[in-house]
């Protein structure tokens, strides 16, 4: 049997997961500089540590409403590919273990199924999405660095 940690996240009105080791960091809303010609989901930038952060809205990404940032909203710092991303979501809620046996993945043309979620998690009563945090952004990540 093979368990996982996952973050839960609020975005809108709904629950998602997502996989904890991909978490660096979760930090409370911080203006961005925004950037001309950006992807729509793409709020703009930041700098974390000096290092650029590039912040998607959460809520634009999974078609929820997506009203200005608030103070109580949080930036979830994770880490894809070897860099860094934030990610904009209404609040996080709990960290819980997810046994691979509760996982249902979806079929090929299911009516539920999403490019944006990896499946469905039973955790307790409560469905939840398990997000795929390698096409939230839809391969709009930053550059790597290039080596010295």
């Amino acid at each position: 049997m093979s368990r996982c940690d996952a973050l839960l996240i609020q975005v809108g009105d709904q629950t998602y997961a997502m996989p904890l080791l991909q978490i660096q960091e979760i930090r409370g809303w911080t203006p961005v500089t925004g950037l001309p010609d950006a992807d729509a989901s793409c709020l703009g930038v930041l700098n974390l540590r000096g290092h650029v952060l590039p912040v998607f809205d959460a809520r634009r990404i999974l078609g929820k409403p997506t009203p200005e940032p608030r103070p109580q909203d949080v930036i979830v710092v994770a880490v894809m590919e070897g860099r860094p991303l934030g990610l904009l979501v209404d609040g996080v809620s709990d960290i819980v273990a997810i046994d691979e046996e509760t996982v249902t993945e979806p079929s090929e043309g299911e009516m539920w199924s999403s490019r944006l979620i990896d499946g469905i998690a039973t955790v307790g009563e409560q469905l939840i999405p398990l997000l795929a945090l390698d096409r939230l952004t839809g391969g709009k990540l930053p550059a790597l660095p290039a080596a010295a």
